[in-house]
């Protein structure tokens, strides 16, 4: 079952990889986004859609790793609570 599970994402990452190249290679048209206040270079679309995925898979991670970091935190915390109601629970027990 392992294995077919690894077979399974292997398969869909590289399916994604290759539509990803052949977007690149089919979108080579310059595009020039202009923001409010800014206007930036003309690069390719697919550059614009990479970078715009990577920046995206780099916030995602940066939120779970605070999330992460914070329910620690809140563990660390409960386990010390634990651990004095456990003393408590002790003392009244004799």
């Amino acid at each position: 079952m392992k294995l077919f599970k690894n077979f399974l994402i292997l398969l869909i990452v590289l399916t994604v990889f290759g539509y990803g190249i052949l977007f690149a290679l089919y979108n080579e048209q310059n595009i020039g986004l202009d923001f409010l206040f800014l206007e930036t270079l003309t690069v390719p679309l697919s550059l614009w859609s990479g970078s715009l995925i990577v920046l995206g898979i780099l916030m995602g991670l940066l939120v779970a790793s605070i999330s992460k970091m914070l329910q620690s935190i809140e563990n660390k915390r409960l386990k010390k609570e634990l651990q004095q109601m456990k003393v408590k629970l002790e003392k009244l027990s004799h």
